[in-house]
């Protein structure tokens, strides 16, 4: 008797991945408004269905890209302070751990920046948008207290208003980067250039 073997399922997280990673590609050569749930789903290969059984909306569809986005960013760094903090003038040696990584990439730079004004305008996007911030938030403060406590130092500011001041130098630096169509990892660009300089102001030394 011959057994007929049925393929596997695709699993509900591959295809969640493969969406996400087609949403990347045509959001950031459409932006969010040209893009549709058509287009992201001809590009991933997959139906509405496929869409709508992992998300939602098109709006929930950008948050779920933008918190991988940054939990990818947050890993980057995360290793780069544990490699950095036993070497002397830690701060220095994050700063160029965290850019070995390369970790700021235009396209995700796009989406956050277009995600943000989006829920500037539409009061209606606004509360996912600060839920998803938030979120984000949660998961980078303690690594940024872990970082800052390992390379010996405390915070001169508290943990929101050191992360806000850091976004904002990230955010001027990737900008300022892609309208002069260089690389936001370069070893000249503004945030590699101030980051030391900053965390040196937001910080002092736990004896100090």
């Amino acid at each position: 008797m011959t057994t007929t073997h049925e393929p596997p399922k695709r699993s509900r997280s591959v295809t969640r991945e493969r969406l996400l990673d087609a949403a990347a590609e045509v959001f950031a050569a459409r932006g969010f408004a040209g893009a549709s749930v058509e287009e992201v789903c001809e590009r991933a290969g997959f139906t509405r269905g496929a869409f709508y059984s992992n998300f939602a909306t098109k709006t929930e569809l950008v948050l779920a890209l933008l918190d991988r986005e940054e939990a990818v960013l947050l890993d980057r760094m995360s290793t780069a302070v544990a490699a950095a903090t036993a070497l002397p003038d830690p701060l220095v040696h994050v700063v160029e751990r965290v850019f070995e990584l390369a970790p700021f990439a235009d396209q995700a730079y796009s989406l956050r920046a277009e995600l943000s004004l989006l829920a500037v305008r539409d009061p209606a996007l606004a509360s996912p948008y600060r839920a998803a911030r938030r979120a984000f938030r949660d998961r980078f403060v303690p690594f940024l207290e872990q970082g800052v406590r390992a390379a010996g130092l405390r915070l001169l500011v508290a943990p929101d208003d050191a992360l806000d001041t850091l976004e904002a130098l990230f955010e001027a630096s990737a900008r300022a980067a892609i309208l002069a169509g260089e690389d936001l990892n370069a070893r000249d660009s503004l945030a590699h250039r101030m980051l030391p300089v900053i965390l040196r102001a937001l910080t002092e030394p736990t004896g100090g």
